[in-house]
This record gives structure tokens, C-alpha cells and sequence, in this order.
């Protein structure tokens, strides 16, 4: 009982932080907002016809060259932070030990503010893919990392005794049940990571050089043109949203058998509840 009542004044505390804080946000915009001039405010956000002119204007250089060169880093560190998130994670379970070692450093990695990061690389690498296409990696490695390692932990034990009773050594237990198990979370992360990988290879573009959208946003930025600003935010995020799709799509498909034992489950769940109802007749 004492600790049920603990359990519910944290959780009152909690809730009243985050009141505060968020009325604390709502006031803090609403005096910002209106520190702004209703003319002010016209000329800095675009009409969607303005918008839609834009497009018009400059939708050959952006669908030819800036979607093209920022779509080629995106998925290029995305492909690479799937490979490293993976193997860390498959490490990581294999051998637990490594990961008291491995992970705080991990998280540390993400610690770092990113154009920091940005610079940094393009002082090393150049003006090249390489900066942008780490940037990338940077970020999209650890939401899968830390999906694939949670799915690989969960893993049911009653399944893992199964397979040693049938005489499955250590890595065939792995690969038939663990990793298997797993998938599902590591889509998951999969689909956090390809929310993150199109603004990095952005940011990548934005502090380097070269074509691509961040380039063509930092063109945009210094010279005052919102309703291109607000173009490239349309893209970006019309982009994101077609990455996030087909990351869904090749879940369903590489996962079929789970979404047909849900299927079966689930219907010999009503078959089960049909039988009972006709038996208590």
C-alpha cells in the first residue's frame, strides 16, 4: 500500500512538471508571437501560391540535381548505420560483457552537437560524399542499435530451453529464435532512423558544399527567400514520408510469416470463442 501511494504522488509530481513546463512553452509563444507585426508575419511566411511558384520555377534543378544528390547520401548512411546498428547489437548480445564497455561510449557518440560533428568531418574528408554520408550514419546507427538490442533481450526463455533440448548450440539458438525475435523491434528502429536520415544528410549539405537540398536551403536562407525555404521543408519532408513507407513495406514483406501467425492466431482465438459460447449453451 505505502508503495502504491509513492508510485501515485511521483506520478502527480510528474504531470505537474510537465503542466508547468508547457504552459510555461504556450505563454513564451503566445508573447513571441505577438512581438511580431502582422506585416512582418506576411512577408516571412509564403502564400502556398508563392509556394507553388517556387516549385515551378526551380523544379528541374531540384528533381535533376538537389533531390538526386541528397537522396544518394541519405541512403548510403542509412545502408551503413543498418549494418553497423545490427552488428553492434548482435555483438552486444552475444557477448555481454562488451556491452557495459560498448554502450555508454555509443551514447556518448550522441552527445555531440552535430554540426560539430559536420565540421569536423568535411575537415578530415573534404567537401566530398564522405563528411555527409557520416553524418548520416551518425545519426540513423543508434535507434537501430538500441531496437535491434531490446528485441534481442526480450527474446522468450521457454524457446530458448526448447532449442537446447532439441541439441542447438549456442549461435543456432541465436539465429533461429534471437534473431528472428528481434526483427520486429529492428524495423522499428529502422523506421526512426529513416526519419533522421534525410535532415542529416541535409545538415551534411548545409555545413559543406557542393548540390544538394541543404545547399540549396542555405542559398534560400541568405537571400531572404521564404517561399523557397519553405519549398525545401515540403520536400524534405515529403521525402521522409516516402522513406518511412518503404521501410514499411519491406517489413511486411520480409515479415510475412509473423503478420500470417497473427492472422492464425487471432482467428482461432474467434474459432476458441465460438466453441466456448456454443459449450456454455
Amino acid at each position: 500500500m505505502p508503495l502504491e501511494i509513492g508510485r501515485i504522488i511521483v506520478l502527480i509530481i510528474l504531470m505537474l512538471l510537465l503542466l508547468v513546463f508547457l504552459t510555461g512553452g504556450m505563454a513564451q509563444l503566445y508573447v513571441d508571437t505577438n512581438a511580431v507585426s502582422r506585416d512582418q508575419l506576411g512577408r516571412l511566411i509564403p502564400s502556398a501560391n508563392e509556394v507553388w511558384q517556387a516549385w515551378e520555377t526551380y523544379r528541374g534543378d531540384l528533381m535533376e540535381v538537389q533531390i538526386p544528390n541528397t537522396l544518394w547520401a541519405t541512403l548510403t548512411g542509412l545502408a551503413i548505420a543498418t549494418v553497423i546498428g545490427l552488428g553492434l547489437a548482435s555483438i552486444m548480445d552475444m557477448f555481454p560483457p562488451l556491452r557495459w564497455i560498448l554502450y555508454p561510449l555509443l551514447v556518448l557518440t550522441q552527445t555531440v552537437p552535430t554540426f560539430a560533428i559536420a565540421v569536423l568531418l568535411i575537415l578530415l574528408f573534404g567537401f566530398g560524399y564522405g563528411p555527409k554520408i557520416v553524418v548520416v550514419t551518425l545519426f540513423c546507427f543508434f535507434p537501430i542499435m538500441v531496437s535491434t538490442l531490446d528485441g534481442l533481450r526480450s527474446t522468450d526463455p521457454l524457446h530458448m530451453r526448447l532449442l537446447r533440448a532439441m541439441g542447438a548450440n549456442k549461435l543456432q539458438t541465436w539465429w533461429k529464435v534471437r534473431l528472428p525475435t528481434a526483427m520486429p523491434s529492428f524495423f522499428s528502429g529502422l523506421r526512426l532512423a529513416a526519419t533522421y536520415s534525410v535532415v542529416g544528410a541535409v545538415i551534411g549539405e548545409y555545413v559543406g558544399s557542393g548540390e544538394g537540398l541543404g545547399k540549396f536551403l542555405q542559398r534560400s536562407y541568405r537571400s531572404f527567400n521564404t517561399d523557397q525555404v519553405f519549398l525545401v521543408v515540403i520536400v524534405i519532408a515529403v521525402l521522409t514520408v516516402l522513406l518511412v513507407l518503404l521501410v514499411t513495406l519491406v517489413e511486411m514483406l520480409a515479415l510475412r510469416w509473423l503478420l500470417v501467425g497473427r492472422q492464425s492466431n487471432s482467428l482461432w482465438q474467434k474459432i476458441r470463442g465460438v466453441q466456448l459460447k456454443s459449450s456454455n449453451l
